[in-house]
């Protein structure tokens, strides 16, 4: 009995740590495909904005018929680092900011889902192993199981 309850027990184990690591992956690979187009999307804005001019009431405004700035992304880069010299204040310089921090919020989603996923492989691997010590896992039970308590021995006196 208890041979089978260990097999049980390991399967389970086993099942569950799988179908937890499909479903994590699953919502883990959606998430980063929306931080990937959140990031995409935040570099069209910082292309766009290059063009921004100040209108004459003092806001800023982008010129009708733009698309964004085409070019190697450590171009644009430049371009937008010598407006944000020239005019600290300058739209295109907080829209790279905001895709430099969508850069580290994507590094850091991709590293938490390898984690837990690599983890959850390793619990898998662990209750894999333990397959081949079945026998040896469920005398170890039955021993401590049918263990009877020690008496306390009385002081003597």
């Amino acid at each position: 009995m208890e041979r089978d309850a260990v097999l049980y027990a390991l399967s389970t184990f086993a099942q569950t740590c799988a179908a937890l690591a499909a479903f994590v992956g699953a919502v883990g690979i959606f998430r980063l495909q929306i931080l990937r187009e959140q990031r995409k999307e935040e570099d069209q804005t910082r292309r766009l904005y290059v063009y921004a001019t100040r209108g004459p009431g003092g806001e800023w405004t982008t010129p009708l018929g733009f698309g964004p700035v085409p070019g190697p992304a450590d171009e644009i880069e430049q371009v937008i680092r010598d407006l944000e010299r020239e005019r600290p204040d300058h739209p295109a310089a907080s829209a790279h900011r905001r895709w430099e921090a969508s850069a580290r919020l994507l590094r850091d989603s991709r590293k938490a889902l390898l984690f837990f996923e690599g983890w959850n492989l390793l619990v898998i691997g662990a209750s894999l192993v333990g397959f081949n010590y079945i026998a040896l896992l469920a005398r170890t039970i039955r021993e401590r199981t049918h263990q009877r308590p020690r008496r306390l021995q009385r002081a003597p006196g």
